[in-house]
């Protein structure tokens, strides 16, 4: 293995890197592991094409950011002999736990911290996925609004199935009220990052998965949080990715909310997901 420094290319004024040059399926040494890891955590998104990564080869990478975590009761959704890469399947528009701009599993006590996704069945048409800078929208704000969020927590909400393991099939195996219980924690709203030190905005969606500010009443802390959610999703602040074959999209969820389009119907459409652990 040898070192050398990677190609890299902005995708957007704001969000995304693009890196060239190194087939991920090749081993490749820490030096290597130290760029892809700058490259993520600086830009939020890391995309690398043509890559066809195997199963080993993705959780390779995923360890480049931390340690594969996933959820109990999410195990009889993965890959056959890899438990820690979930399958995501279209679950149908009605259902589609994605199409929000939101931050994954926000609500856990430790949330996860990067997301390393490759497709293995696209949809004809469509099926994009949406990314913003949090860095960003965090430095758009006033001192002011800086100042009074720097020691605000908000209140994050989302559910966990109740009894044992399921396979999610359908939409319905994954939000079914009666079948799950609700979960909730408190977050720093403009956390510190763990490895480039700088602050970011720390959001879900408001009113359902954020739903209020520590020690202020939901009626007055739903303009904030939606003031700062709509800050954070302005266009020029938005990279927007279309997937092809080979694709690999890693996503730092310290630093990025992102969007799953979902304008592909009843297609099959499936990514395979690793997802890494958080950090206290």
């Amino acid at each position: 293995m040898s070192s050398r420094t990677l190609t890299t290319r902005a995708l957007t004024g704001s969000v995304g890197v693009e890196i060239s040059g190194i087939n991920l399926n090749d081993e490749f040494d820490d030096d290597i592991a130290n760029q892809l890891r700058d490259a993520l955590c600086n830009n939020c998104v890391l995309v690398v094409r043509d890559q066809f990564l195997s199963s080993e080869a993705q959780l390779r990478l995923a360890r480049v950011f931390g340690d594969p975590f996933m959820p109990s009761y999410y195990r009889k959704n993965t890959v056959e002999g890899f438990p820690d890469i979930a399958i995501v399947p279209n679950f149908g528009k009605a259902k589609a736990p994605a199409e929000g701009w939101h931050t994954d599993w926000s609500h856990m006590t430790v949330p996860p911290t990067v997301s390393v996704a490759i497709p293995t069945v696209l949809a004809s048409k469509g099926g994009d996925t949406m990314f913003s800078n949090q860095y960003e929208s965090y430095n758009r704000l006033s001192d002011g609004m800086k100042k009074f969020l720097s020691d605000k927590r908000a209140k994050f909400i989302g559910t966990r199935p109740i009894g044992e393991d399921q396979k999610v099939v359908t939409g319905d195996d994954l939000t079914a009220k009666a079948k799950r219980e609700d979960v909730v924690n408190f977050h720093p709203i403009t956390p510190t990052h763990a490895v480039t030190g700088r602050t970011a905005l720390y959001l879900n969606r408001p009113g359902s998965s954020m739903i209020e500010i520590e020690g202020m009443t939901p009626a007055e802390s739903l303009p904030i949080l939606e003031y700062l959610y709509a800050q954070s999703i302005n266009p020029d602040n938005v990279y927007r990715h279309s997937w092809a074959p080979g694709d690999i999209v890693c996503w730092d969820n310290r630093c990025a909310m992102h969007y799953g389009v979902h304008d592909y119907g009843d297609e099959e459409r499936t990514l395979h997901r690793v997802t890494v652990g958080g950090v206290i």
